[in-house]
Order: structure tokens, then sequence, then C-alpha cells
């Protein structure tokens, strides 16, 4: 009994054995065949673009991760927007929709890239979404990552955190001035230091080019992810808290100044200082919520936006979507109000990867809404209101903190935007002006994100579940 006793005590004091963290890394063309297929650029006016060519190529970057019984999947694309059914499909064919398998999708947001949201067609209000060119990329995507489950290998994760100047770079064209300079990094190596993959994060809208430009480009991503790229690995690019209007700080539209930016980025998140710890265990955790679709102009186009979201009705109950282009015209004809308009089924999620933090969010965020910044803190050198006008913010009944970030505690904080989903902006609701006209013109001067906006009650219940989430999970 004594040997017994002796012998439990030693094992008792042994070290507990961790899972180690695996994880592979990969990419996929997703490049749109413009002879073949029927790609409309999207994300300019209310009409897709035909494009002309190729620039440079479109990639989904996959980063698969194992620890113990958990997986977790991150794949950043070069596209405008993803919208829940076509994530919840992609986690159907990849096999991610299990406990203990999870997938983040997210998107850059380029401009010059195919319509995936279905609301740059032909003809306003038609899709311009390509069937044969979404299926195929899924299918791509799906049968990588299955792949990538016979290459994980022991990695080690190292993250860093700063701030990065924007002056010349990114810009804010909407009061009040606040832009997000925070910029993060997460690497991953092999063991004996061989880079497996980078994570970069920061905030601006990729639209160096502009409306006019007619080529399929990931814009100033391409160039980021080629520059990290070069050192080794694969670089996923997670764009930020873009609402607001965050947009390039260039003098002129050029594939350039695309290089330029996209380089500068991409050496400033290099040159950060990283560290191994502290560090989480790999996880997972989402919130799935509805929100109303109080926007007009998505009412009268309902059928666009049933091609990425399921609708419900007040009570919960599912709204079939043959139903959606009856309930377009009796919105237009009569009107919807608060027991009768449709509402979405969306999601935020919070993602551990040893000493990373991403807390994803399905839209494009204002800025203030994640850093505040209401106090100017963040105007990096211009006047909080550059145009001030009755339409301006009221700064006195601005929301004040915590914010998003203060709540996200990791060696590496990153905000995620576009995130599973896009509602289009997030607006700050004490500034959220419209008319009520159901055309929603003519618009507030200052005032374009509210016309892309699922609608101001969406603000609140996304950011009321993101720091529900991150309350639960400390």
């Amino acid at each position: 009994m004594r040997n017994f006793c002796a012998l439990a005590a030693f094992i008792w004091m042994l070290p507990v054995s961790v899972a180690a963290l695996e994880a592979a890394a990969h990419k996929v063309d997703i490049t749109p065949d413009v002879m073949r297929e029927r790609p409309l650029l999207a994300g300019f006016g209310v009409v897709g673009r035909k494009p002309k060519d190729v620039h440079d190529p479109l990639y989904a970057r996959l980063l698969l991760l194992r620890e113990g019984k958990t997986s977790v999947a991150i794949v950043g694309l070069d596209l405008l927007g993803f919208s829940r059914n076509d994530v919840e499909d992609l986690r159907a064919r990849a096999g991610f929709n299990r406990v203990g398998r999870s997938l983040f999708v997210a998107a850059t947001h380029t401009h010059s890239g195919p319509d995936t949201l279905g609301f740059w067609g032909t003809r306003i209000g038609s899709s311009g979404i390509d069937p044969v060119y979404l299926t195929r990329i899924k299918a791509s995507i799906a049968a990588e990552l299955r792949r990538l489950e016979e290459q994980l290998r022991p990695v080690d994760a190292a993250a860093g955190h700063g701030q990065l100047n924007p002056r010349g770079l990114c810009r804010d064209s909407r009061d009040p001035q606040v832009i997000d300079p925070n910029l993060s990094i997460l690497r991953l190596s092999r063991t004996g230091g061989t880079a497996l993959a980078t994570i970069v994060n920061w905030s601006c809208h990729p639209v160096i080019l502009g409306y006019y430009n007619r080529l399929i480009t990931a814009d100033f991503p391409g160039p980021l992810c080629a520059e990290v790229e070069q050192k080794g690995g694969v670089c996923i690019f997670l764009n930020g808290m873009i609402g607001g209007h965050l947009s390039p700080d260039i003098a002129v539209e050029s594939f350039a100044e695309s290089e330029r930016v996209g380089i500068t980025v991409a050496d400033a998140a290099l040159a950060l200082k990283t560290y191994s710890t502290p560090s989480r265990v790999l996880a997972y955790h989402a919130a799935v919520i509805r929100v109303p679709v109080e926007n007009s102009l998505f009412r009268l186009s309902l059928s666009a936006l049933t091609s990425g979201h399921r609708l419900f009705d007040f009570a919960g109950s599912e709204i079939p979507a043959a139903k959606a282009r009856s309930l377009a015209l009796r919105h237009l004809f009569f009107g919807l109000n608060v027991k009768t308009e449709p509402w979405i089924e969306t999601e935020v999620s919070l993602v551990d990867i040893g000493p990373a933090r991403l807390l994803g969010l399905p839209a494009e965020v204002f800025p203030e809404l994640a850093i505040g910044g209401y106090d100017g803190n963040y105007t990096f050198g211009r006047d909080l209101l550059l145009r001030p006008s009755p339409n301006s913010p009221d700064l006195a009944q601005a929301p004040k903190g915590p914010y998003l970030r203060d709540l996200v505690k990791a060696r590496s904080p990153m905000l995620v935007g576009l995130a599973n989903d896009e509602l289009g902006y997030l607006v700050p609701q004490y500034d959220f002006k419209v008319r009520s006209s159901k055309f929603m013109l003519p618009r507030y001067p200052g005032h374009y994100e509210e016309t892309f906006s699922i609608g101001p009650s969406a603000t609140r219940l996304v950011t009321e579940a993101a720091v529900k989430l991150l309350k639960e999970n400390p």
C-alpha cells in the first residue's frame, strides 16, 4: 500500500501533458475566369462593372489549426464580402459544422473583385453573383481545407501589436475624424523558426483602384500579403474597423499606390516585436443573433438579400425565400413596420490562437465603436470635425467607453470586420441620419454609410453580443 501511494504521488507530480498547437497553411487561387464565367465587379454605385482582364490574382488564404480535440480554420478571402449562407455552406462542405470544428471567414473587401453579395447586377436591384463561380471557389476551398488535415504539424505562435501612423496610408472621409491606427500580427513557425503563416490585422478600405478600374485586383492587400510571403509562409490579411469611411490616403488611383500602401503596412507589421506569452488555449466562441432589416433600400432588394441570408419574421419563424419579392412589393406600396419587417441571422465570433485574440464582427464597423476617439485622440493632425454643418455629429451624444478594443485582452488583439457575414456599415446610433422616404433620398450630406447599413438597431445588437461574448470568455 505504501509503495502504491508513493507511485501515485510521483505520477501526480509529473508535468501535465498539454497538446501541442499544430497548423497547416496554403492559398487557393479564386480569380474569376473572365472568359468562361460572368463576373461583375462590385462595391461602387448600384450596378456591376464588367471586368476587362485580371491585373493580379485573387486568393483564398487558409490556415488550419488544431490543439487537442479542437480545430479552427481561418480563411481570408480577396473578395468584397461573404454572406452568412455561403459561410454556412462552406462549413458544411469542409466538415467544419460539428462540435470542436470551427471555421472563421473574413473578406478583405476589395472593390475590384466579383460581386459575391448580390447587389451589383446589370441593373438596379439585380444580383451580380455568378453561381458557377461561387460554387467553384467554395468547392476548391473546402477541398484544400480537407487536404490540410493531413499536413498538420507542431508550431510556435508569437504575436505583436503596435500603432501605425496613418498619414499617407489611410484617412477618414466622414466626421468625426477617427482613424484606427492599430496594427497586429500573429506569426506561426515550425520548430527551428521556419515561417508557416502570418496574420496581419489593420484597418482601411481597399479602394485605391476606384470606380473606373476594370481590372480584377486584390488592391493593397495583394502586395501586402506578397511582401510578407517573401519572408516565408502564407499571409492572411484580416481587415479591421473600416467604417466611417476609412479610405486610402493617396494622391492618385494607381497600382503603384496600391503597392506602396501594401508594402508599407507589411513592413511595419513585420517590424513589430513579437512575444509568445501569455497564451490561451485554441478556442472558438460564437453568438448567433438576429437583426431587423430596417434599411428601406434593402427591403426593396430582399430577393438579393436572401441569396446570402435566411429571412425571419418578428416572432422568429422563417420566411420562405419565395416570399421575399412579395414582401418587397408590400414595402414599396404600403410600407413595413416593426411587426412586419423581416429579420436576418448573423454571427459574432471570438477566436483564441495562443497569444492572439480575434473578435469577428459581421460588418464594416465604424472605428469609434472600437476605440472611441471622440476626444480627438485619433485625428492625427486633422480637426475632429472637418466639415461642420447642421448634419454634423453631436459629440455630446456620443457613447462613452469602455469601447470594444478595451475589452479584447491579449498580446495581439485583433478586431476583424466582415467576419462570417457582411451587413454593410455599423453606424453609431447617435449619428444615424437618413431620410424617411422609400429610396432614402436625398441623402444627408456626409451620411452615405446609412444607405448601405442593415439599420440602426444592428449596431446595438451586434456590439451588445460582442461585449457579452468577451465578458463570458475573459
